[in-house]
């Protein structure tokens, strides 16, 4: 990892190679993107932009390709541009991440609006998978609207730009500050009026039906990262090694559902209560 970072902060035509032939892998091209933003700024960040979305833009009118899908891609690799300049202007994860939510839920309502016939092939395709279900199990009753699906893509804007972002503030920690990123990392928590916000709106959302489950889904992942950050550095707190970070992920991969929800409160809960000073006052 760190000689392909090292590769793209070579020169503009290494770094433009890398976003172009990164959409091959997940997250190495916007990651290019957002570590070029963070070391050399939006203007040179932007014209790194242009060749990682150039596939993308090729493959927007393909037949084989769902439009939707082609479109949240392009979409995430703008939110990680904008991301990454808010984390080097505010150097705060918690400002960036509210302007990555705030841009990611403009992207999905902006999908709906515009591209309404894609996000609608998208919902048929989603129904037909849900009706094979339902034939397998009856109690299985639900249509997702172009409502839900718009939160969903939302939701898949947002969670590919937030793991771009931090692979390519990793990168930058690697290159320029080793051991910076794991303390900045730790102390990601959301202060209590943003968190009871998030927290308020998630829960609104999950009231409201099935409809709105997937933004509130969307919501829940700013506090769902401090939740983990949480643990991260209770795990070095406690000096327990990263054999338990490995099995911590690999029950968040298995249970991702429950887990997530105690995750979530827990990053709540954090922004409440300040476990972390608790901890350092033990």
């Amino acid at each position: 990892m760190r000689a392909l970072a090292e590769f793209v902060m070579a020169g503009r035509l290494k770094a433009a190679l890398v976003a172009l032939l990164g959409n091959f892998l997940p997250l190495v091209s916007p990651a290019a993107v957002g570590l070029v933003v963070l070391r050399q700024g939006l203007t040179e960040g932007s014209l790194v932009l242009l060749w990682a979305i150039l596939p993308l833009v090729i493959l927007v009118g393909s037949e084989n390709m769902n439009g939707a899908m082609v479109w949240a891609s392009i979409f995430s690799v703008l939110v990680v541009m904008i991301g990454a300049s808010a984390l080097t202007q505010t150097r705060a994860w918690t400002s960036a991440l509210k302007v990555m939510l705030g841009a990611s839920v403009l992207s999905g309502l902006a999908m709906k609006l515009l591209l309404a016939t894609e996000v609608s092939a998208m919902r048929e395709a989603l129904n037909e998978v849900l009706r094979q279900l339902q034939q397998q199990n009856s109690a299985l009753i639900f249509e997702p609207s172009d409502l839900f699906v718009a939160g969903l893509l939302a939701w898949v804007i947002a969670l590919t730009a937030v793991a771009a972002l931090l692979l390519a503030r990793w990168w930058q920690s690697l290159l320029y500050n080793p051991g910076g990123f794991g303390v900045e990392f730790h102390a990601l928590r959301f202060d209590r009026l943003s968190a009871s916000l998030l927290f308020a709106a998630l829960m609104g959302c999950y009231l409201l039906g099935q409809e709105y489950v997937t933004w509130g889904n969307l919501l829940g992942l700013p506090l769902l990262l401090s939740g983990i950050a949480l643990v991260h550095h209770s795990v070095a707190f406690a000096g327990l090694g990263t054999r338990w970070i490995v099995v911590f992920y690999m029950g968040l991969v298995l249970l991702l559902g429950p887990l997530s929800s105690v995750l979530i409160g827990l990053g709540f809960l954090d922004s409440v209560m300040d476990f972390r000073s608790r901890l350092a006052a033990r």
